[in-house]
C-alpha cells in the first residue's frame, strides 16, 4: 500500500491574511493549520511534511507555540508522525520550538544546516525515508544540494526530500537549487518551501513540489490554496495532487465592459462578473469563505475616462453573497480604451491622424517604418527601466510587465488614451477659433 504524506509549506503561523476582515477566526493560519489536522486524521494519513516557514518570524514564536503544539498533539496521539525542516522565516525561531513543544512524533530535521535523515515506517504501508535540511540564517546563498552526502538516501526504501530552497534562481540567497539538480538525485519526490503559489513539475520523474502557502496572505498569492497529498508506491514511485481547501482566495478576474455607456450597466456588469466568478470557484474550492478579487476592466467605452472613478463607486463595500461565501473587490485596474474610429481619424493629416495610423499599424502588426521607429524607442526606454537599480528587485521575482504581450498591451492603451486627448485639445482650439 502507497505510503500517504499530506504537505504543505510556508504557514507562517503568526501571520494574518490582508484585505479580509481583522481577526476573523475562519480565515486565520492557525485554524487553517488545525483544520489541517483534523483532515489528517480523519483520513488516516501516514505523515504529516512541512516545508519551512512554518512560524512567520522571531517575533511570533510564543504566539505560535500554543497552535503547533496542539496540532502536533492531535497527530502524534492519531500515530502519525511530522517532519520539517526550517526556512529562511523560522531559522531560529523552529528549532527553539522544537525543544519547546511536547510531541513525540515530531522531528526537525537539518538542524545547523546538515543534512539529516529518518524513517517513516507505517504499519501497512511502505517505509518511506524523510531526508531535509535547514536554513541555518535569514540567508543561505551556497546551495545545500551540494552538501548533500549520496550515501544518505536508501536504497532499498523510497525516499522523500524536504528542503525551503528557491528553485532556477542562481543568484538567490534563498538556498539557490536547480530543477536538473534536484532530479539527478534518485528519490521519490522533492517537497520544497519558500514560494507561497503552489507549483509542481510532474512531467519527469521525480516530481518536484512547491505545495504553497495554506491560506494566501496577501493578493500576490492568487489561485487555489491548501495541502498536498503525496502518495508513495513500494516502487519508490510518487504521484502529488492538490487539495483547495483553504478559506480564502485572491484572483484576478477580467471584466469586459465593451459599449457600455451608462453607471447603471458597469454596476451590473461588474456584479454579475464577480458572482459568476464566485460560483466557479465554489465548484473547485468548496471550503471557500472569502473571494477577494482584483478586477481588469477592459473593452471599448465612452466611458473611459471616468470608468476608474465609476467602477470605484461600484465596487466601495461591495460584499456579494453565494452560499456560505462573499466576494469582495480590493483593487480596480483599468485597461479599457476610449471608443474611437481609427481609421476614420487615420484619414487626416493632423497629429491626431498620424498617432492613429501609428496605432492601427501597431494593432495590425503591420511593419511600417513608422511602427519600428516606434517600437526601437520603446525597447530602449525599457531597457534603460529594467537595467536601472530601481528595477532590480522587480527583475528578480520575475516580473514580467514590460515583456511581449504586456508591452503591447501598456501602448495600445497609453496611446488611445493620448489620442483622445489629442482630439479633445483639437476639439477646443477649433471652438477657440
Amino acid at each position: 500500500m502507497a505510503t500517504q504524506i499530506l504537505c504543505t509549506g510556508d504557514l507562517h503561523l503568526g501571520r494574518y491574511p490582508s484585505r479580509v476582515p481583522a481577526r476573523k477566526r475562519e480565515f486565520s493560519v492557525e485554524q487553517l493549520w488545525q483544520d489541517l489536522v483534523t483532515y489528517a486524521v480523519q483520513q488516516h494519513v501516514d505523515a504529516v511534511a512541512l516545508t519551512g516557514d512554518v512560524v512567520d518570524n522571531e517575533n511570533a514564536t510564543y504566539e505560535s507555540l500554543g497552535p503547533l503544539q496542539k496540532g502536533l498533539g492531535r497527530l502524534g496521539e492519531a500515530g502519525i508522525d511530522t517532519i520539517a525542516v526550517a526556512g529562511n522565516h523560522d531559522y531560529d525561531a523552529l528549532p527553539r520550538l522544537d525543544q519547546m513543544v511536547e510531541a513525540s512524533r515530531f522531528q526537525l530535521l537539518g538542524r545547523g544546516g546538515q543534512w539529516e535523515g529518518t524513517v517513516v515506517e507505517p504499519e501497512d504501508a511502505t517505509p518511506v525515508q524523510f531526508l531535509g535540511w535547514s536554513f541555518r540564517n535569514a540567508h543561505e546563498p551556497s546551495d545545500p544540494l551540494e552538501d548533500l552526502p549520496r550515501d544518505m538516501i536508501e536504497e532499498d526504501i523510497p525516499t522523500v526530500g524536504l528542503l525551503h530552497a528557491e528553485v532556477g534562481v542562481p543568484e538567490s540567497v534563498y538556498a539557490p537549487v536547480s530543477l536538473d539538480e534536484l532530479r539527478e538525485h534518485p528519490v521519490a519526490a522533492w517537497l520544497l518551501g519558500h514560494i507561497h503559489k503552489p507549483q509542481v513539475w510532474a512531467e519527469e520523474s521525480p516530481p518536484v513540489l512547491y505545495p504553497g502557502s495554506l491560506q494566501p496572505l496577501d493578493p500576490g498569492e492568487m489561485g487555489a490554496h491548501g495541502p498536498w497529498l503525496v502518495e508513495v508506491g513500494s516502487d519508490g514511485k510518487a504521484q502529488t495532487s492538490s487539495l483547495p481547501r483553504a478559506t480564502l482566495r485572491y484572483d484576478l478576474v477580467e471584466v469586459s465592459v465593451e459599449g457600455e455607456e451608462t453607471k447603471e450597466g458597469v454596476d451590473e456588469t461588474i456584479t454579475g462578473a464577480v458572482r459568476n466568478r464566485l460560483q466557479e470557484v465554489l465548484q473547485e474550492q468548496p471550503e471557500l469563505r472569502r473571494l477577494v478579487c482584483r478586477l481588469r476592466l477592459t473593452g471599448r467605452t465612452p466611458l473611459h475616462r471616468e470608468i476608474g472613478g465609476v467602477a470605484g463607486e461600484v465596487v466601495d463595500g461591495l460584499e456579494l453573497p453565494v452560499d456560505e461565501a462573499v466576494g469582495t473587490v480590493e483593487k480596480t485596474e483599468v485597461w479599457t480604451r476610449p471608443d474611437l474610429d481609427l481609421k476614420r481619424i487615420a484619414e487626416g493629416s493632423d497629429p491626431p491622424a498620424v498617432l492613429a495610423r501609428l496605432l492601427l499599424d501597431i494593432e495590425n502588426e503591420q511593419e511600417s517604418g513608422l511602427a519600428r521607429d516606434a517600437w526601437d524607442e520603446i525597447e530602449k526606454v525599457c531597457s534603460r527601466v529594467m537595467r536601472s537599480p530601481p528595477y532590480e528587485p522587480l527583475r528578480k521575482n520575475g516580473d514580467e510587465a514590460t515583456e511581449g504581450e504586456n508591452v503591447e498591451e501598456t501602448v495600445r492603451r497609453q496611446g488611445l488614451l493620448l489620442l483622445d486627448q489629442l482630439l479633445d485639445q483639437t476639439e477646443d482650439t477649433t471652438k477657440d477659433g
